[in-house]
């Protein structure tokens, strides 16, 4: 029965797959990748260029200092075998898909070794495979541009397992996957020490695993490399201070907890979501309830509720596919304590534990109903003109958040945001991509005209295309070292850093 089920979750899982990757090409081709995308789009093209160390351009800072994800230099040798940045989806999918399996595969051999009678086992194999496969979590971190997270919980479960299972190499190998994948995955590390540590079996590895977490957190934050979650904008009301350090905060929350606690009850809807869809048993595992509490932390008690919604999903998945893959390790606790008191007890215990942690997870489902509305942001039409719009790769280009994502992998791109004179000018062409509110683009449709217009009075400016509330400009003759002047009669200001090119 084992290497049929094992058969049946390798099968789930290409399927899984299968259709991310379906999906993933129909978004490329349809344009539809933000800023997101174009942050590890030009990291790893210029990396796979020769570049050791580029600039992020999108957001002002070197990308060593984006959340320190050092996995992108692995990612930029497979740009060197697949230049095209679908690359990059086509590894994201596959990286939840080999979590699925991890997970599935591990309630199979979990189940064979610690449960009796088959029924129960397969009533547990099949909700976890269900679990993983119908996760609304895992399928919106795979709608979501591109995300370290996918990869980071292939690592944290195989720490998880290894840890469990008493291996001895394969864990730390988990953990340093998972903690090359960025700062948020030092947290999850920490968290999922100090739920070790709980365990008397697990005490010893636990307390490595915490230490090591948070020496690597320290590290990001000595060098400075979170900044695209600044700590004074994302958690300074913690610590009443507009840049608090992350002791700071901790002291905040520890000395006035009302403050985060009142936060997370305003949101707890949506962590109701995280364990609805997770099945909920899971969280009876300590190290998987140490690694939700301290991401549920990190993404709830942001100041804004942007990380801990469901379309957001990449942020909670790692946490969620966590207490997925302890299912099996409570129902075997629960089957053991009912064989205990009750043999017929036993029987049942594990079946009727099955079928309403598959229930609490299908419901889950429900709350995921806005997924198929964001499966399409970018409109056929809009995705026609876009189609028609190829700068060289030597063009500097500036486009709306949420269409920049397939023009990023260059030297020098810059996210439109409501004017023109935050942007330097690095080649003598430019291309400009204005696209209307489609997902987080923040030019409200109805005002693109405006802008566009305001481009098409530069000297420089001429039309290249437009239709869909699509316009794409092109500006030839500039001087590289100067910024972007518009004619006067600004529409907004709102006093935005000036960018830098590619050094």
């Amino acid at each position: 029965m084992r290497r049929w089920l094992q058969g049946l979750g390798l099968l789930a899982s290409f399927a899984q797959f299968l259709a991310m990757l379906v999906y993933s090409v129909n978004r490329f081709h349809h344009y539809d990748l933000g800023i997101d995308f174009g942050i590890i789009n030009q990291a790893t093209k210029l990396i796979a260029s020769g570049h050791a160390n580029p600039y992020n351009t999108l957001y002002a800072h070197s990308y060593m200092r984006d959340e320190f994800n050092l996995l992108a230099w692995p990612l930029a040798l497979v740009r060197l075998v697949f230049s095209s940045a679908l690359s990059l989806l086509v590894v994201q999918a596959l990286a939840i898909a080999t979590a699925s399996f991890l997970v599935i595969n591990f309630a199979i051999t979990e189940t064979e070794r610690k449960m009796q009678g088959a029924a129960p086992r397969l009533l547990i194999v099949g909700s976890v495979m269900l679990l993983v496969m119908a996760n609304p979590l895992a399928w919106e971190a795979d709608s979501f541009d591109f995300h370290m997270q996918p990869i980071a919980t292939v690592g944290l479960i195989l720490g998880l397992v290894g840890f469990w299972e008493r291996r001895k190499l394969l864990p730390w190998v988990g953990l340093a996957i998972a903690l090359l994948s960025g700062s948020e995955s030092a947290l999850l590390v920490i968290g999922l020490g100090l739920g070790m540590l709980a365990m008397k079996s697990m005490r010893r590895a636990g307390a490595g695993v915490t230490l090591l977490g948070a020496a690597w957190l320290a590290l990001i934050m000595a060098l400075g490399a979170h900044l695209s979650t600044p700590l004074g904008p994302s958690y300074g009301y913690l610590a009443h201070s507009a840049n608090p350090s992350f002791f700071a905060i901790l002291a905040g929350i520890i000395t006035h907890p009302a403050t985060p606690l009142k936060t997370l009850a305003s949101r707890a809807g949506d962590v109701a979501t995280i364990v609805a869809s997770s099945g909920i048993i899971g969280l009876l595992f300590p190290p998987a309830l140490g690694a939700f509490v301290v991401a549920v932390a990190a993404n709830g008690l942001q100041l804004t509720t942007s990380f801990i919604t469901l379309q957001a999903g990449f942020q909670n998945y790692p946490e969620s596919m966590l207490m997925v893959a302890a299912f099996p390790i409570v129902a075997a606790w629960i089957a053991r304590a009912a064989r205990s008191r009750n043999p017929r007890l036993s029987v049942a215990a594990a079946p009727a534990l099955a079928v309403m942690s598959l229930a609490i997870g299908v419901a889950g489902l429900a709350y995921d109903v806005r997924i198929p509305a964001t499966w399409l942001i970018i409109p056929p039409g809009a995705a026609a003109v876009l189609s028609r719009v190829s700068p060289p790769p030597s063009t500097e280009v500036v486009a709306t958040a949420t269409v920049i994502g397939r023009f990023a992998g260059r030297d020098n791109v810059f996210p439109w945001i409501y004017r023109a004179e935050n942007i330097p000018v690095c080649s003598a062409n430019m291309e400009i991509i204005l696209a209307a509110k489609y997902g987080i683009t923040l030019l409200p449709r109805g005002t693109i005209a405006p802008y566009a217009a305001r481009i098409a009075r530069l000297p420089q400016a001429h039309l290249v295309t437009r239709g869909a509330n699509i316009y794409v400009y092109r500006l030839t003759g500039l001087k590289p070292g100067e910024l972007l002047q518009e004619p006067a009669g600004r529409l907004v200001d709102h006093g935005l850093p000036v960018g830098q090119c590619q050094p």
